[in-house]
């Protein structure tokens, strides 16, 4: 493209091409010589203007073009009109070098004329750059407060369009509309484009979090929001709740695809009030059906939908105060706040975000504050036998039984020769961890498949949900089956003196005892965390036998063990305890293959939680877990 000022230079003498010396009205150069000299070539004004918006927002790179329009003569003259004269004929501004009707090739292009003022488009608004976030007036009223007071004392629920209050499974408070510019949430998502991030990966959560805001200077909207949550919202939230809060620590987490945290608490230390601040400053993106077809949700200005995921999730409890089901979900909503009391009740979830388009954006943490008075206790009569909170109880150990089972007819032949034995032992002496693949003989592990497949087995929910999540066949429950059943017969052979044996010689380990000994059914959503210190404070043999994986990869399931220095507690904040991202060994899901793993004290292991985003929610498989000790 030409400059501009070229385009409005007039063309020299030179710079046409005139060809056998004849000029462009079909006149001899002598001729021309006679008259006054060559005449100036056709023109007229130039009416198309391309201006460059001149705007304060980061979109200023739009062009507004403003298109020609032809004045009423040059439309007579194209049209052809008989009685058309023009009133620029005499003007030096239109000239032309010949009347031959041919010679102008104009072509009118019909338009609506623009508007008087062309205005860029912004799809994403900022605010100015020099304000900082402020309170929503709204929320600040006096009378706002003490109504949603009032509700929270007495445990009410409420819903009004400024405020939510939902009190089961726990007392939850959502402020809609926290910021009373919504456009600051622009810049800050804009600010958060230039932190550094940290990836979080361990068995509770998987997400990428920056440092605490509090060290966060340079950025001014993160700078004044940070300001405003530990001023104006945390005396909000103390007001409402009666608590004393002093401090606030917070920061941003991102979870993309795939990302979660698994049930926690959140008690620890002096936290006092949880809470989430949801940034979706953008338009949710449609959601696709089985055919392929879009479904766009046009009621739905939040930012967020249900089939995106990531929602916060309150878990109910049981009778001994363990968490069960999802009571209440709560979907991520532009410019609102969620708080809740930190106590022992208060289990919940970030579910899996499952959004390939758009991530899940907050900005989250907690109010601390002094613990608050314990209520005086009601007199009652002084207990002879006090029996404090016991700590969980260890888990049954069993002596092998000395039933007769047939490991020939279930064991590949490869596996019973002393020979491949010895070349196991070996790699356990080196490796410490060894991999028996395709250890059942093909019959049989089409036969056990087979029975394990079948509707009527009695699987039931393993918990607490704050420990793990699978289903698994009740213990013992193989008793009752026919003796040639494929179950049994697996389950037998796990558990009888002809096993311990065979691990004897494959591991040259003295084993007299096992525990856990478990059928599991793995679906999407499916974990285990890391057990309690009293469960991997001696050394034992884990084995780990998976069966029936779908043909699809999926992501998690896999069997991990490293080196805790201590157990991370489900309410820890992410990032305070230490991270474990080098695993001593990792065991990938391989059907009809036996991990052995020889843990030391202090070692533990769990299986990560299995994504819903690589499988289909009637997808699942199976795993034989036991440990055995000396």
């Amino acid at each position: 493209m030409s400059s501009p000022s070229k385009e409005t230079e007039e063309p020299s003498s030179s710079s046409a091409a005139v060809p056998n010396g004849a000029g462009d009205d079909g006149c001899s150069g002598e001729e021309k010589a006679e008259g006054q000299g060559p005449r100036p070539p056709a023109k007229r004004p130039l009416t198309a203007v391309i201006e460059i918006s001149d705007t304060d927002s980061d979109d200023s790179d739009v062009c507004a073009v403003k298109s020609y329009q032809a004045t009423a003569d040059e439309v007579k003259r194209i049209r052809g009109d008989q009685d058309y004269s023009s009133s620029s004929s005499s003007s030096s501004d239109y000239s032309s070098d010949s009347e031959s009707a041919w010679e102008d090739d104009s072509v009118l292009i019909e338009s609506e004329p623009p508007p008087a003022r062309l205005v860029c488009a912004r799809l994403n608004p900022r605010a100015n750059r020099m304000d900082d976030p402020t309170l929503n007036p709204t929320i600040k009223s006096q009378e706002l407060l003490e109504k949603f007071k009032t509700h929270w004392m007495e445990q009410k629920d409420l819903s009004i369009p400024e405020l939510t209050l939902t009190c089961s499974p726990f007392r939850l408070g959502l402020l809609h509309g926290l910021l009373a510019n919504p456009d600051m949430i622009n810049n800050i998502v804009d600010d958060m484009n230039t932190l550094d991030w940290s990836r979080k990966k361990m068995d509770l959560y998987e997400f990428h979090q920056t440092a605490d805001l509090a060290s966060l200077t340079w950025q001014r909207s993160i700078r004044g929001i940070h300001e405003l949550l530990k001023t104006e919202v945390m005396s909000w939230v103390s007001a409402v709740t009666g608590l004393e809060l002093t401090s606030v620590s917070a920061s941003c987490s991102l979870y993309g695809p795939g990302d979660h945290l698994l049930v926690h608490d959140d008690l620890l230390g002096s936290r006092r009030v949880a809470f989430i601040l949801y940034l979706a400053p953008w338009t949710c993106p449609p959601q696709r059906d089985q055919n392929g077809d879009d479904h766009v949700d046009v009621d739905n200005d939040t930012g967020w939908s249900a089939h995106m995921g990531g929602a916060l999730e309150l878990l109910a409890r049981d009778e001994d105060g363990r968490p069960t089901d999802v009571a209440r979900s709560v979907l991520p909503a532009n410019n609102m706040l969620a708080f809740f009391q930190v106590g022992p009740e208060t289990f919940h979830q970030v579910g899996e975000v499952l959004s390939l388009e758009l991530p899940r954006l907050s900005i989250n943490g907690w109010f601390h504050g002094p613990e608050p008075p314990a209520p005086s206790p009601a007199p009652a009569a002084p207990d002879p036998d006090p029996d404090p909170d016991p700590a969980p109880a260890p888990p049954d150990q069993h002596r092998p039984h000395s039933d007769p089972v047939v490991m020939q007819s279930m064991l590949e032949a490869t596996y019973m020769t002393p020979r491949s034995r010895a070349a196991i032992q070996a790699q356990m002496e080196r490796r410490s961890e060894v991999a028996l693949r395709d250890l059942l003989q093909i019959d049989f592990y089409t036969s056990l498949l087979e029975a394990l497949r079948q509707q009527d087995l009695p699987w039931e929910r393993a918990g607490p949900g704050n420990e793990r999540r699978y289903l698994r066949l009740p213990p013992l429950w193989e008793d009752s089956l026919p003796l040639e059943h494929p179950v049994r017969q697996l389950l037998k052979m796990a558990s009888g003196i002809a096993w311990f044996r065979f691990l004897h010689d494959c591991t040259d380990l003295t084993l007299t005892k096992y525990e856990r000994l478990e059928l599991q059914k793995w679906s999407p959503g499916d974990f285990t965390l890391l057990p309690g210190r009293a469960q991997y404070s001696a050394p034992r043999l884990s084995a780990v036998l998976y069966l029936g994986l779908p043909a699809r990869r999926g992501c998690g399931g896999a069997t991990t063990y490293l080196a805790p220095e201590e157990r991370p507690e489900p309410g820890a904040e992410p990032g305070a305890e230490p991270e474990h991202d080098a695993a001593l060994v990792t065991v990938p899901p391989v059907s009809n293959a036996l991990s052995l793993v020889y843990c030391d004290a202090g070692a533990a292991g769990f299986t990560k939680y299995l994504s819903k985003m690589t499988m289909a929610p009637s997808d699942h498989f199976f795993i034989l877990t036991c440990t055995y000790r000396e």
